[in-house]
């Protein structure tokens, strides 16, 4: 239907409500203890007893996570589609287009490395280095920002 209606420029695939299973959007580790320190009182301590601590599973990163999932959307439609789930190097991008998606999202990534579009264009990087600590999501709540990454660091050129 919404390819059908023609009004939309691309559709961006996601993995749905992270309500149930908070972590299993973002892959990796999962902060806990982060988290915690950003809930009222009461959820603060629920968070810091065994159930509270198994309701933020863990699951484990893999770059370009949503992909398997998209291929089957991509191979469906015609329509322009987004893939994301955490992208980092330079060749899954590349392997994204060859899939035939027409954008590819970055987001931690770029919290991690504001300046990454710019230096993977200028070929001075193949790959970011968010390290998937997933820190940054307690954030969202007081400023989102990668709590690993400080103004002016140097930072390190994965080849």
């Amino acid at each position: 239907m919404l390819e059908a209606d023609g009004h939309l420029d691309a559709l961006q695939l996601s993995g749905g409500s992270s309500l149930m299973n908070p972590m299993y959007l973002f892959r990796g580790d999962a902060p806990v203890a982060e988290f915690a320190e950003t809930m009222p009182p009461l959820v603060k301590w629920g968070m810091k007893t065994p159930v509270g601590r198994g309701f933020m599973k863990r699951y484990a990163f893999e770059e370009a996570y949503f992909r398997p999932k998209a291929l089957e959307l991509r191979s469906a439609v015609a329509m322009p589609l987004m893939l994301l789930g955490g992208i980092n190097r330079l060749a899954t991008m590349r392997q994204a287009m060859a899939d035939g998606f027409d954008f590819v999202v970055i987001g931690r990534a770029l919290l991690r490395e504001p300046d990454l579009v710019d230096r993977l264009r200028a070929g001075a990087a193949t790959g970011g280095i968010c390290i998937h600590c997933n820190r940054c999501m307690p954030t969202i709540y007081s400023g989102t920002r990668c709590p690993e990454w400080a103004p002016g660091e140097v930072i390190p050129v994965p080849r």
